[in-house]
């Protein structure tokens, strides 16, 4: 298949960039230093430990994975080769897919073969329970990590201004990874008033409206797993069936695949 080609020349290229093994060796340094830290920041338990390994991949992923995605296709525009690619018998399509799968493997390689590391070496310090659930840990952040690999590809597609693909990169990462919580908030307590005990009692819409931020979706799925300090308003009494761990699932596959199908829309209708 022609993504399979793009896809391969694709990983290759990123594996010769500095950038690529900058960001690799910092995820498997920011893992591994985590199970030396814990000791200090965590309760000495297996599931404890992997939801402190839950908080650093919910922050340093989607960095990476923007980092190394936002720009894998606008710079092959800019510079022309990408007129060269597509006249060998590949299509958009085959350049859309093959790049989002090569971006996925370089950005989620080095974090799964830490995680496993860590993994391993946490359930010798920390105990056994619980570890049975750890592929299911590293299925979640597999699925954490290819939604912002969708979104950095999507974005990389949907123009070549260099500063609107870096202003949305950066924007993307503050808002999914930083704000959100926040503007829910704001936005729950302006509809209903200033009433700030909203905030305690949040109606069902709003528990969806902020699962859909891709790191409370994947904390829900740790918490499908562990039982845990993550994702409480998920799973408190009365919760809605529309923030379940499927629920969760399926907003991370959307995040995924969404910013992907917009992104390659305008790139088709662009000339080379």
């Amino acid at each position: 298949m022609s993504w399979r080609v793009i896809a391969s020349e694709d990983a290759r290229n990123a594996a010769r960039s500095k950038t690529t093994w900058l960001a690799a060796g910092l995820t498997v340094v920011a893992v591994l230093g985590y199970v030396v830290a814990h000791d200090y920041v965590g309760e000495p338990a297996f599931p404890a430990f992997v939801a402190g390994l839950a908080g650093v991949v919910g922050v340093l992923l989607p960095a990476v994975a923007i980092l190394l995605g936002y720009k894998s296709i606008a710079d092959d525009r800019t510079s022309g080769r990408l007129t060269l690619t597509l006249s060998l018998p590949h299509s958009r399509r085959d350049l859309a897919v093959g790049t989002f799968v090569s971006r996925a493997v370089v950005v989620l390689m080095p974090a799964l073969l830490a995680l496993v590391v860590a993994g391993v070496v946490g359930a010798v310090r920390f105990g056994t329970e619980g570890v049975l659930w750890y592929p299911w840990f590293l299925f979640a952040t597999v699925l954490f990590g290819a939604a912002f690999v969708g979104f950095a590809v999507g974005l990389s597609m949907s123009t070549t201004a260099d500063r609107w693909i870096t202003l949305g990169g950066l924007g993307g990462y503050l808002l999914l990874v930083t704000f959100w919580g926040g503007l829910q908030s704001a936005v729950l307590v302006v509809l209903h008033r200033f009433d700030f005990e909203v905030l305690q009692d949040m109606p069902d819409w709003a528990l969806l409206f902020r699962m859909i931020e891709p790191g409370e979706a994947y904390a829900r799925l740790v918490r499908a797993g562990f039982d845990v300090d993550l994702a409480g308003l998920y799973v408190a009494e009365g919760a809605p069936p529309y923030v379940s761990a499927p629920a969760a699932l399926v907003l991370l596959v959307a995040w995924a695949v969404v910013p992907l199908a917009v992104g390659y829309r305008r790139f088709r209708a662009f000339d080379l």
